[in-house]
């Protein structure tokens, strides 16, 4: 009886040089692919909190038009208070990453009280990453923006030589100027958003 031969296929797998080529990609696709990973999501969530404030200032100027009443929109550290039965409060200073609240003020003097029958519009929360959002004039400071039953702010300072505008920036963490973005205030009630969509984001402070 002949013996019997077992054929055994030849093993295959990769030699020295060809996993030194892999990893040579993947060191180049982590080298330019994480940053610009990065980027994208830094100005995709940047362009959100720019965009929500600017379609809630517009909110305050359309409610103080369409209700013919002052209405005030102000960086609040507690836009969302609990328990139930706290109201939220402005904090009077210039930055707004923390919240904002946006109400009818009735008084018109910015602050939001129900017993004089104010009436909060929306609030909302701070930020939850490590994007700033501060007034950046060095005359005009804008601690709240209220808009009159025309729709327009008045004048953000009482001296002539000051700006008739107001500004909000955003930053990021490492306050790179080609994310920047900033939504401007005339005091007749204009809101420009200048960003790098549309290529005006030098036009920010």
């Amino acid at each position: 009886m002949k013996p019997m031969h077992v054929h055994r296929r030849q093993t295959k797998g990769f030699t020295v040089v060809e996993l030194v080529v892999v990893i040579a990609i993947i060191a180049i696709i982590t080298v330019f692919g994480i940053p610009s990973y990065k980027s994208v999501i830094t100005q995709n969530r940047m362009a959100g909190e720019i965009n929500d404030l600017a379609t809630d200032v517009e909110l305050a100027r359309s409610a103080a038009v369409k209700q013919g009443l002052t209405v005030t929109i102000c960086p609040s550290t507690d836009p969302t208070v609990s328990p139930s039965g706290t109201t939220p409060s402005c904090t009077a200073n210039t930055e707004w990453n923390t919240g904002w609240i946006v109400f009818t003020d009735v008084s018109g003097n910015q602050t939001f009280n129900t017993n004089t029958g104010d009436v909060l519009l929306h609030a909302h929360g701070p930020f939850t990453g490590t994007d700033t959002l501060v007034s950046t004039s060095t005359k005009v400071t804008l601690q709240f923006v209220t808009f009159n039953r025309m729709g327009g702010t008045g004048s953000f300072s009482t001296s002539p030589t000051d700006a008739n505008t107001g500004t909000l920036t955003l930053h990021d963490a490492t306050n790179n100027v080609n994310w920047r973005r900033c939504v401007q205030l005339s005091e007749a009630g204009t809101i420009t958003v200048n960003s790098p969509q549309n290529s005006t984001q030098s036009q920010c402070p």
